[in-house]
């Protein structure tokens, strides 16, 4: 196992810096403006907002989840040209690339967990990073497999009633166009689909509510 230092510790910088420090700095400015009533309601979602619209383009923060989860996936899966941070040797054989493989997606699970809890005033939320991970599957799925699923599941988003059925179509795509359309290790799309229908998985299980990122909840609760 080969671990190139500078482009692992860039890409685990990129994976699990979490998305609400994101907001520092614009907390206080946030409350002023709450304060002396300048905000919008009309340009506002409510806290808890299941659903996942096209609104969602509109947030540069989102732009910044997609960046990150591209390159910092990259730097730790390697790309067609690009060396991976952490890669299986020339004399390596194929347990020690599984072993490299497993460490590599565990760093990816990591982030992904890292992006989609919140836990404010003593309360454990689930959010869905739907940037990040489409971020993440240009690695996974390839840049025509992530394009197509990302593409495809925006397209029939208004039919979906909540952020669970988004997350679960997305990731069945996810792994349908990945398999098909990036040629690599069949473990990668679904490792993809995995990343993405976990948030929804685990808030089933744990019985709490997924939620989207949102403008409002200034408090702690927004994007």
């Amino acid at each position: 196992m080969v671990v190139n230092f500078p482009v692992l510790i860039i890409g685990l910088l990129l994976l699990w810096f979490p998305r609400q420090w994101l907001r520092l700095g614009k907390v206080i400015g946030h409350r002023k403006k709450h304060r002396t009533g300048g905000d919008e309601p009309w340009k506002t979602r409510e806290p808890g907002d299941p659903r996942l619209s096209f609104r969602e383009f509109g947030k540069m923060r989102n732009y910044v989840d997609l960046l990150r989860g591209a390159v910092g996936s990259v730097a730790i899966l390697g790309g067609s040209t690009i060396e991976a941070g952490l890669h299986v040797g020339p004399l390596s054989d194929r347990t020690d690339a599984r072993i490299v493989l497993v460490i590599q997606l565990a760093i990816l699970l990591i982030g992904v967990l890292i992006q989609m809890t919140r836990y404010e005033r003593k309360h454990l939320s689930f959010y869905a990073p739907v940037f990040y991970i489409a971020g993440l599957s240009l690695a996974l799925c390839g840049p025509w497999g992530a394009l197509f699923a990302f593409t495809m599941v925006w397209a029939f988003s208004p039919l979906f009633g909540n952020g669970e059925v988004f997350l679960l179509i997305y990731a069945i795509m996810l792994v349908v166009f990945g398999k098909f359309l990036h040629e690599t290790t069949v473990a990668l799309p679904i490792a993809a689909g995995v990343f993405c229908f976990l948030p929804a998985l685990l808030s089933l299980l744990m019985r709490k509510p997924l939620v989207v990122f949102t403008r409002k909840a200034s408090s702690g609760a927004g994007g």
